[in-house]
């Protein structure tokens, strides 16, 4: 039974009943069921609930999805492990994907639940088992991560990363097709982290609009790897596992699927993705696939035989050159495309973004418009007003070279114009952290201005390297605004200014000099690293300490739980945490992924040491990013590893 998402479903319960309901389901916090409570006796028992049930969710205490399924009594679909669950995004072949909240770390997933039909085969089983797998392993801004997997009531289920935005299909569906600029941009992020999935030897093999999602701050992600299987360089000899799906059957979606894909899925390589990106390019384009047709088999064909549509001939104004890039990508022949991801890459980056033609949609440009500065395209972005007294007129803050690291070229245009209007002529720009790096060996700049998320590795991660060789320029990290309050402590230790977008010219100027105000300040000072130990056990902590002591560490602090370990780490920062696995009240994977998902500072190095022998368990925990495990000696070869990492100069 699926819960009705509506205030009128307590309309048939009398206000004891329904208090009954609140209080069985464990949903609301004390204070909220007592306030129920409160005006259930008001009301009396002569009426009905409807008056506290349209309270609670207009006080954003119940979500319509939740309290739909507390007037039903269908309290398995409040929660889902550890999860509680506020809505249900959608429904597809496998499963309904809900959205949730762990009710510890309060973080927002998407999860996938497969469906109790599908669970009963062994086939579906093994294929969502190997999604599960899959997705663990990648770590990478254009991939829709993956964060935990179990078993519940309603089925096997897979949380991901909930991604606040929507997928491209719906984009086009609602506005229109997208402005030529937007619609290089997302195909470029998503040509990244497919590139990175490749070099992990996985394809994805279901690649069209629908598994697109741009999020609010305008990063392109990619989505449902329930198809992805491992290469033959990640399977071992003889392992079957690999090829889940047997030759003849199709795998994939008709109106973007490649030619020899629809023939025998088990053997295509990484290029059946570069076709499948190219008919998305199209659709996002056109907003319709590039083949067209009444019957599964006749777009099969189509596919194989039909001549290679025309970009421009479907839409006025493309340029000459996108054509033949997308007529590249889709070539019939796998050996006729482009060879890898970073061609693709290479070719949409070449197209001049002069010559691109605003959106075909009015109304969708105005609506970009209208969104601010940081999602315009270099067409459309808004004159400063003529009294502004920064247009034009050189700016001390910015006469150095500056270093733009911003891997959409839409944003790096955006941003290197309004550095421009400030008067610095040497602007030089790259899309990678390794990139950045060399360019800033060989060229010192003044500043340097980056995105959070870059392929290799984070903007904070790449100031932090930069601290750590002791480079001294100005540093800018643009990021959102809830992260840019969320790295404050990290990023004032790597002397970092955060900008939050969307932002306009005078607001960069006022981080360029607080940037380059800094910029020359002493690397030489040290202080003592931080420690914290997070254990229950008082004879191992003296234990811990008094090996970190042998090596130089002083400044230790003890948390006898992981909960109050949070608490600390909420106000407070430290250079190194070692951990338990076994600590009361939340447990040492839980404070691990708190770190790396939630905490201020997610880059700090972790310690575990602990007696714990189950391997599933400990392959679990080197997944969330732990620096190292040791058992409870806390052995000093692998410490002192860590710690020379840690005492480079802060």
């Amino acid at each position: 039974m699926t819960p009705t998402a509506h205030n009128a479903v307590a309309r048939g319960l009398s206000p004891r009943e329904f208090v009954a309901n609140l209080r069985d389901s464990g949903v609301l916090a004390a204070e909220d069921l007592d306030a129920a409570i409160v005006q259930s006796q008001e009301l009396g028992s002569g009426g009905d609930a409807e008056p506290i049930a349209k309270r609670l969710v207009s006080d954003a205490k119940l979500t319509p999805y939740q309290l739909a399924a507390i007037c039903e009594r269908r309290f398995d679909l409040l929660r889902i492990g550890a999860y509680q669950v506020f809505d249900r995004l959608g429904e597809g072949g496998m499963g309904t994907v809900y959205k949730a909240r762990h009710e510890r770390m309060k973080r927002l997933v998407a999860i996938k639940v497969l469906a109790r039909s599908v669970a009963e085969s062994e086939a579906f089983l093994q294929r969502f088992q190997r999604e599960v797998e899959t997705v663990a392993r990648l770590s990478h801004p254009n991939i829709v991560m993956a964060f935990d997997a179990g078993e519940s009531a309603l089925g096997p289920y897979l949380v991901m990363e909930f991604v606040d935005g929507r997928d491209l299909a719906t984009d086009v569906r609602m506005s229109g097709p997208l402005a030529v600029g937007p619609a290089i941009d997302a195909v470029i992020q998503a040509a990244r982290g497919l590139g990175y999935s490749h070099g992990q030897g996985i394809i994805h093999r279901d690649i069209k609009p629908a598994n697109l999602i741009r999020d609010d701050n305008g990063t392109t992600k990619v989505a449902d790897l329930g198809l992805a299987r491992l290469s033959s360089a990640l399977t071992k000899p003889g392992d079957s596992k690999g090829s889940l799906t047997q030759a003849g059957n199709i795998v994939g979606t008709v109106d973007f699927l490649g030619p020899e894909q629809a023939v025998d899925s088990t053997s295509i390589d990484h290029r059946a993705d570069i076709y499948s990106l190219g008919c998305t390019l199209y659709y996002l384009l056109t907003s319709r696939p590039p083949y067209e047709a009444e019957t599964v088999m006749a777009a099969l064909l189509k596919h194989r035989d039909a001549p290679i549509p025309l970009l421009s001939a479907a839409r006025p104004g493309i340029p000459v050159a996108l054509d033949a890039i997308f007529a590249r990508m889709v070539a019939k022949k796998p050996e006729d495309r482009y060879q890898s991801m970073a061609e693709v890459i290479a070719a949409l980056e070449s197209v001049p973004m002069t010559a691109l033609p605003a959106a075909a949609n009015p109304d969708l440009m105005q609506t970009m418009v209208s969104a601010g500065p940081m999602s315009l395209t270099p067409q459309s972005m808004p004159a400063l007003p003529s009294g502004e007294p920064l247009r034009g007129q050189p700016d001390s803050a910015v006469l150095g070279t500056v270093l733009l690291v911003e891997p959409s070229r839409a944003q790096s245009l955006i941003i290197k114009k309004y550095v421009q209007e400030l008067g610095s002529k040497n602007i030089l720009t790259t899309a990678t952290g390794e990139d950045a790096l060399k360019a800033i060996e060989s060229t010192r700049p003044m500043t340097v201005i980056s995105a959070m998320h870059l392929a290799d590795m984070t903007g904070l991660e790449l100031a932090q390297r930069l601290r750590a060789a002791n480079h001294g320029p100005g540093f800018i990290l643009v990021a959102s605004g809830s992260q840019a309050g969320e790295l404050s402590v990290a990023a004032r230790e790597a002397r970092v200014v955060t900008l939050p977008k969307p932002f306009d010219l005078a607001a960069l100027r006022q981080a360029l000099k607080e940037a380059n105000a800094g910029a020359l300040a002493s690397t030489g000072e040290r202080r003592m690293p931080r420690v914290l130990i997070v254990d229950d056990s008082v004879p191992a902590r003296s234990h811990m300490r008094a090996v970190l002591a042998d090596l130089g560490l002083k400044d230790i602090t003890e948390c006898p739980d992981g909960a109050d370990a949070i608490k600390l780490l909420a106000d407070q920062s430290f250079d190194l945490i070692v951990t338990d696995y076994h600590v009361p009240r939340c447990t040492g994977p839980e404070l691990v992924a708190f770190i790396r998902q939630k905490s201020r500072n997610p880059h700090v190095a972790v310690i575990m040491a602990t007696t714990e022998t189950d391997s599933k368990a400990l392959e679990a925990v080197q997944r969330l990013g732990v620096s190292a495990i040791t058992d409870k000696s806390l052995k000093r070869e692998i410490v002192r590893g860590v710690v020379a990492q840690i005492k480079a100069p802060m």
